[in-house]
């Protein structure tokens, strides 16, 4: 009986506040793996899905006291729940 090797994909993770480069870094990142015949998908938290997406607009969008922070706790997994599925 021949065996399939099953090969794992990884999930490689950009954190840091706002404007410190994390989209730059990103495509350097992606443009070497694919250099090195790697497969990438790029996605962003919140987003990542349409549904996520809308998350992210309503969030970015609020101005002033913004949202009570245990509502935007829960939008941001709400949002994170639809990405990761």
């Amino acid at each position: 009986m021949r065996r399939t090797r099953i090969t794992r994909g990884r999930l490689i993770t950009l954190e840091g506040v706002e404007g410190v480069g994390k989209s730059t870094q990103l495509r350097t990142v992606c443009e070497r793996l694919r250099e090195h015949g790697f497969h990438v998908i790029e996605t962003r938290e919140p987003g990542g899905t349409s549904e996520a997406d809308e998350i992210r607009a309503t969030l970015l969008k609020v101005r002033g006291d913004g949202f009570d922070p245990m509502a935007e706790l829960l939008m941001m997994f709400a949002a994170r729940s639809l990405h990761v599925d």
